[in-house]
């Protein structure tokens, strides 16, 4: 592997200087048209802060920024390496990165500079070759031209690049040479494939793998997530605990846990077989259709608003993990106010009524008044 690889992640993208860009909760840039105003943007640049490789002279390898654009904009890279990272002669009286960084300094003025100072430019390239690039700072610009949709990501610097040219002769090794380039792309390809055996694990993890992969992982554990019937969290919490829901399929846990895990609350669950004699007493305070269930008929108590969508979804998962002849029946509690027949009203005691508020034709509201 490279000796050192930076990836130019969200914490470095958010103290870069943008202009027509903005960065994603995800870490990605994308192409902004218009400001907060609605005025059209035509300058999407983004000037990175000084990347330090902490060693003088030192030799750049590779960068690599996965694009997703259309074919009528292009994504201007630049790269260039220097010594000092107090450079500003050609500038301005300040810091090189303060310079790059103000928003005020013209963008053609900062890609003037790293043109005459002979950045590597690569266009709607993903891989690029920094081999003639030699310095302790690394500046990195992207200049997008056009207006199309543009999406960046998974921004990497490798500070060498090449995993063959020590294995050859002195003879061989010359830097930025045709045989340094042409090896370079065998030495691309196995970084990548390392890198992708690297993070492997990650696909093996609940909290980080792919969404597309959790009702394949359900399976394995005997439970049909398939279909995308339910939001991406629900199901990784139903497969970070599937094994011990497997374990107790068919038990009151089971079908109370899942409902938790999907509605985010607690429900009541009736078994009718180990209430029998209470539901058929005549001191029951209940509803009767619930005395009028069987030994085998559960009801589950819910106390939130559920939707019709939501209620298929959920029957469908409690299903797989009821006993094989119970019959549930999902009840939705209503938050309505209920006196007994032990209550009373006090003299002036009233119950009131919600009624939405109307307003005729020559009612009139200050602009202190809001309706809610």
């Amino acid at each position: 592997m490279a000796d050192k690889v930076y990836r130019i992640g969200k914490n470095r993208l958010e103290h870069a200087c943008m202009e027509g860009m903005s960065l994603t909760a995800g870490g990605e840039l994308v192409l902004v048209t218009h400001d907060e105003e609605g005025n059209p943007l035509h300058a999407h640049t983004v000037f990175l802060k000084l990347i330090d490789s902490g060693t003088e002279d030192s030799e750049w390898g590779r960068l690599v920024c996965r694009q997703k654009h259309e074919h009528d904009t292009a994504v201007y890279i630049y790269a260039l390496a220097v010594n000092d990272g107090d450079l500003y002669n050609t500038l301005d009286e300040r810091r090189l990165e303060d310079v790059l960084a103000d928003p005020a300094c013209a963008r053609e003025t900062k890609i003037r500079f790293l043109k005459d100072r002979g950045a590597v430019r690569s266009i709607n390239h993903e891989d690029t070759l920094l081999y003639s690039q030699r310095g302790r700072y690394l500046i990195l610009a992207i200049d997008v031209i056009g207006e199309g949709e543009v999406t960046l990501s998974g921004i990497k610097l490798y500070a060498q690049g090449d995993n063959f040219m020590q294995t050859f002769p002195e003879i061989y090794r010359e830097r930025d040479a045709f045989f340094h380039r042409f090896m370079s792309i065998y030495s691309s390809v196995y970084n990548d494939l390392q890198e992708e055996i690297d993070d492997l694990p990650k696909l093996l993890d609940v909290d980080t793998c792919p969404a597309g992969l959790l009702p394949l992982y359900a399976s394995w554990l005997g439970i049909d997530l398939s279909g995308g019937f339910l939001p991406e969290q629900v199901c990784r919490d139903l497969v970070r605990e599937g094994y011990e829901l497997s374990k107790r399929k068919g038990t009151r846990y089971a079908l109370a846990r899942i409902i938790e895990i999907v509605l985010g609350g607690e429900a009541t669950v009736l078994e009718h077989n180990t209430m029998r004699g209470y539901l058929l007493s005549d001191k029951a305070q209940i509803p009767a259709n619930l005395k009028e269930g069987g030994v085998y008929d559960v009801t589950i108590l819910v106390n939130k608003p559920i939707s019709e969508t939501l209620r298929h979804q959920l029957m469908f998962l409690l299903d797989q993990f009821k006993p094989v002849r119970a019959k549930l029946h999902l009840v939705q509690l209503d938050r309505n106010a209920v006196a007994d027949g032990n209550s009373y009203l006090d003299m002036n005691a009233a119950i009131p009524r919600a009624a939405a508020p109307t307003l005729d034709s020559e009612t009139s509201m200050s602009s202190a008044l809001t309706l809610e």
